[in-house]
């Protein structure tokens, strides 16, 4: 019997099963079917059309078999981990013997073939956890930063030294191992270091990275249009658009992102 933990049915987590053996994947689906907070989004039983099903739709989980003839699921989920997607996997093998090996890859749990439904249920859970911690998380530096004073921040730029709070800085734009500024008060400064260093600096969840070299910060977001995949900002009196990626569209979506004041 299934113990489903009520907080778990305002929350829909997608899964998408990848396994080579239709028989592996219409059991897992059906034990899936028993939770009614999980949506299975996608099947398929070639490793390479299953990768491409991840990246087309992002789902929190996806359900992945070790051994398979077209492309190992080891490197399925490395190709997923190097490309940054969003999804956790959890390996589906009957031989334990690939288990060291997968360490490497950091899935987020295993289940050894046959497993039970209640083998299952301890995933799920496990996930559901670790999904609640991150949101809090996320809201615990949201409150936090808003509760403090924004301290000045100085970085180097070409010009000298560029000192400023970080609520005015709109976006971020990497340019080799420099780093342009966009300023509320329209202004662009070149700040002398790598775009990710900057972002460590500010440490804050105001800034979502839009697409490979771009962040933006939300408290300036208007609105995004998703047909045409373009953010709009608004400062220094004029609507600035900015493209934003197809993957960090889900991204900005799943994690009901939205401007900060």
């Amino acid at each position: 019997m299934i113990l489903i933990n009520t907080a778990m049915d305002s929350t829909t987590i997608s899964a998408i099963i990848i396994d080579d053996e239709p028989e592996a994947i219409n059991l897992l689906e059906m034990y899936l079917r028993q939770f009614p907070f999980i949506k299975v989004t996608g099947m398929e039983t070639k490793a390479k059309k299953g990768l491409e099903m991840v990246k087309l739709s992002l789902p929190e989980l996806v359900f992945l078999d070790i051994d398979m003839p077209d492309m190992n699921g080891l490197q399925v989920a490395d190709r997923i981990h190097n490309e940054n997607f969003y999804s956790e996997i959890v390996f589906t093998t009957a031989h334990q013997q690939y288990a060291y090996d997968a360490l490497g890859i950091e899935p987020f749990d295993f289940l050894t073939k046959p497993f039970s439904i209640s083998d299952l249920e301890l995933v799920i859970e496990k996930y559901h956890l670790k999904a609640q911690r991150k949101n809090l998380e996320r809201k615990q530096d949201k409150f936090i930063h808003s509760q403090l004073d924004s301290p000045k921040l100085k970085f180097p730029t070409t010009r000298g030294v560029l000192i400023i709070e970080m609520k005015d800085i709109v976006i971020l734009k990497s340019k080799a191992n420099n780093c342009y500024a966009y300023l509320q008060d329209g202004t662009i400064e070149t700040i002398t270091r790598n775009l990710y260093v900057v972002i460590r600096m500010l440490n804050s969840p105001a800034f979502f990275q839009i697409n490979r070299s771009n962040y933006i910060n939300l408290n300036y977001l208007q609105r995004v249009d998703k047909k045409t995949q373009t953010c709009f900002l608004v400062f220094n009196q004029t609507i600035h658009q900015e493209a934003i990626s197809r993957i960090q569209m889900i991204l900005f979506e799943k994690q009901n992102l939205f401007p900060v004041i």
